[in-house]
């Protein structure tokens, strides 16, 4: 049976059905896991080689989650969620982040 709306001066029917199916993963992160950079910016020399930046090895230095990435029993990258803001990382206390996705 078609869905008819009526708003103002016109009216729109369709007769369409698609099932979405929303999952929710729930990723927790302990205070003490992902507190490090990869960030090449950060090293002087090379990357294998080199020394952190002094700004860096401080205890008011922080690291930001930019992006999650769900991956299945063998490690392979199944998904990539890019957060709509860097959020920090705290280093005391453990923070849970619920990715949603639609298939």
């Amino acid at each position: 049976m078609p869905t008819v709306i009526h708003t103002g001066s016109f009216t729109v029917s369709f007769k369409n059905e698609h099932t979405v199916y929303e999952n929710e993963v729930r990723c927790l992160v302990k205070s003490s896991d992902y507190n490090l950079s990869y960030n090449p910016t950060l090293v002087t020399g090379s990357y294998e080689s080199g020394s952190l930046r002094d700004f860096a090895t401080g205890s008011d230095f922080y690291t930001y989650a930019t992006q999650i990435g769900l991956y299945d029993d063998y490690n392979n990258l199944l998904a990539v969620a890019k957060l709509g803001k860097p959020i920090m990382m705290s280093p005391d206390t453990d923070m849970t982040f619920v990715v949603k996705y639609d298939i």
